[in-house]
């Protein structure tokens, strides 16, 4: 197929096609297009893809976002974002998270989301620091840490967050099950008494976290 023929439809490709045309695709042309991640994002649905369909997809708006900056997960509106994660399978996560990368981009924007979803009205008086370990990482005992420090109203999300402050509490979970709680699949209370979860400090603080932010529901 011509490059050009390519470009015109790439607009209305959905799911494996999309993806596989995004695998090729030069970030130019992509622009060329006039699409970004939100209609990328929109035209898959992860039900229809196979387990790497997911990885595929998200590899290659990475790449496309190093020169196009409109192919950027950040510019995806949050309800699009969520859906798309809890349409996808936890296979197909688990192969997203395996792919280092990935895993960095897909929980360092997931987290930066997180500040922007706080309910200032619940945390106005709140000053406490969570601490997350997100198992089968690259970090100290094989964990990727995050922390969320609420105070004055706001949420600071970043990998060294505590200045100094002793975490209220500390939570480990897989990757893939902090995944599914940010976007409603799963609650802390379950994964806690399946063993999924674990938590050092205010077990309370911990199970309550989610009335701190107003976490977008996915489409149905």
């Amino acid at each position: 197929m011509p490059e050009s023929a390519r470009i015109d439809m790439l607009p209305w490709l959905r799911d494996a096609r999309l993806i596989e045309t995004l695998d090729v695709i030069d970030p130019i042309e992509f622009k060329r297009a006039e699409i970004g991640a939100v209609a990328v994002v929109r035209a898959v649905d992860p039900r229809k893809l196979d387990r790497v369909g997911v990885r595929r997809l998200l590899d290659a708006l990475c790449r496309i976002a190093a020169v196009v900056p409109e192919a950027d997960l950040g510019t995806v509106e949050p309800e699009t974002f969520a859906t798309l994660l809890a349409a996808s399978s936890r296979a197909q996560l688990d192969a997203v998270v395996a792919a280092p990368p990935l895993r960095e981009v897909l929980l360092a924007e997931t987290f930066r989301r997180m500040a922007h979803h706080v309910r200032a009205e619940r945390v106005r008086h709140l000053r406490a620091v969570a601490r997350w370990r997100l198992t089968g990482g690259s970090g100290a005992g094989g964990y990727d840490r995050h922390g969320c420090r609420f105070a004055d109203g706001a949420c600071t999300v970043s990998t060294d967050v505590t200045g100094g402050e002793r975490p209220r509490a500390t939570i480990t979970v897989s990757p893939v099950d902090f995944l599914r709680l940010t976007t409603r699949q799963a609650t802390a209370a379950v994964l806690f008494v399946t063993g999924k979860l674990t938590v050092k400090g205010d077990l309370g603080f911990a199970a309550g976290l989610t009335r701190y932010l107003d976490l977008p529901a996915p489409r149905e």
